[in-house]
């Protein structure tokens, strides 16, 4: 283990510690903060309920949907918009702004739309997570060099098998940092659309916990959470280190 990893380790076990020693010298209240060891048990006790080991499975399915759908259609797009310089032009401002609308404000038509459950909550999902995928796409097509368009020609592909068999895995590496990237933009959907109108879910038990005054629960739900996503990423990450050009 490299200078730089025991360093990074070594400053986040630093902080859990100073925020164990604030928390239990009681200078800042239980009811706005507590202890990461209390978080610990908190989830602990969580994860025993089968109640709240279903609204992680209801989370983590709404994530998985939407990074799926999210991936497929902004792979999709990225080609098409690569492939008519016209409209990708036509796109390019409507890109460049695109985080920059409040996306969250279609949640309510989206309910009117889709109805109450999952499905409005995945559509927001999408609608968040999809365009760092175009992005990613657009940027890995306009790295690839001339002569692979040149090789499909050679080899009478039709658009669809060029696509498939060599612009996808030409930039594998991009797509699979933007669909990564997406998995972060999926959460954050997925959980504040569960804080509002959901059953269901992480968010939905988070917000009860606070509505409750359970801080401890709260927490432990936040860092179970919170567990999960960096496993995610650290698995994603190691994926796209295997596309790598230098991983082959």
């Amino acid at each position: 283990m490299n200078r730089g990893r025991w360093l990074r380790y070594g400053s986040a076990l630093a902080l859990i510690a100073a925020l164990e020693l604030v928390c239990r010298l009681g200078w800042v209240r239980p009811t706005t903060l507590v202890p990461p060891s209390v978080m610990i048990f908190a989830l602990g006790q969580a994860l025993s309920d089968p109640d709240t080991q279903n609204d992680f499975l209801v989370t983590l399915g709404s994530v998985a949907i939407t990074v799926v759908l999210s991936a497929v259609l902004g792979v999709a797009a990225g080609i098409v918009l690569h492939a008519v310089p016209r409209w990708r032009r036509a796109a390019e401002p409507f890109i460049a702004s695109y985080y920059a609308l409040p996306l969250f404000a279609l949640y309510p038509v989206l309910v009117v739309v889709l109805g109450v459950g999952t499905s409005p909550i995945i559509a927001t999902g999408v609608l968040y997570a999809v365009m760092s995928v175009v992005m990613g796409t657009l940027a890995g097509l306009d790295r690839i060099p001339l002569v692979f368009h040149k090789c499909a020609r050679v080899h009478r592909l039709d658009p669809l098998a060029t696509a498939w068999r060599v612009l996808v895995p030409a930039c594998a590496p991009d797509i699979a940092g933007a669909i990564a990237l997406s998995v972060g933009y999926a959460f954050v959907a997925v959980i504040a659309s569960e804080f509002l109108l959901a059953s269901r879910g992480v968010g939905h038990a988070i917000a009860d916990a606070y509505d409750m005054f359970q801080t401890a629960r709260m927490y432990g739900l936040m860092l179970g959470l919170g567990v999960c996503v960096a496993t995610i990423n650290i698995g994603l990450g190691r994926l796209r280190a295997r596309f790598s050009p230098s991983a082959t």
